[in-house]
């Protein structure tokens, strides 16, 4: 039994910038909520099908979460679909997807179709405890998204983001690594 989550925003800003913002490490560390720190990130030369990323996530500096994902589509400037290898939840895959809707206007839709851990208990769990746990997350990083993008969009500057602009978000132990 697959459970699902979407979250969709418009955001004033091209697909392409979008898709390019998706693709950028250092975002990663701008997008996630307080407290929740990328530790480590290993990206793939490439960005194609089975190409595989890991991401090693501080949560409040207690909780460590390792996650490894393989590319499963990769489709410019609309489609990126990622599958865990290995991470918290039984089952993951996280389509994100970008559609014009408007001139410079794009629409983001983050689709999680994920099983959480621990089998039944977690199927029990999932309404009050791992369901919540998505939209929080989610919401926050279409917040800052849509806050970064549409701010380069407005100063005609790029999104790329830079690690080191944003420590205080991440806490101590963040740094960002290509593989």
């Amino acid at each position: 039994m697959t459970l699902y989550y979407e979250k969709k925003s418009e955001i004033r800003t091209s697909v392409e910038a979008l898709y390019r913002f998706h693709q950028d490490p250092a975002n990663l560390h701008r997008i996630n909520p307080p407290g929740v720190w990328v530790a480590e990130l290993r990206m793939p030369k490439e960005w194609k099908p089975g190409a595989r990323l890991g991401v090693r996530v501080s949560i409040l500096g207690i909780l460590t979460q390792d996650w490894e994902v393989s590319l499963e589509e990769v489709s410019p400037p609309c489609r990126l679909v990622d599958v865990a290898l290995r991470g918290p939840y039984s089952q993951w895959r996280h389509i994100h997807a970008f559609q014009e809707v408007g001139p410079k206007v794009a629409l983001l839709t983050d689709r999680v179709e994920y099983l959480p851990p621990w089998g039944r208990w977690g199927l029990l769990l999932d309404r009050w405890v791992f369901r919540p746990q998505l939209a929080l997350l989610f919401a926050w990083r279409h917040r800052q998204t849509k806050r970064i993008l549409e701010r380069c969009s407005r100063d005609g500057t790029s999104a790329k983001g830079s690690p080191g602009q944003h420590a205080a978000q991440r806490g101590p132990a963040s740094g960002a690594a290509r593989s």
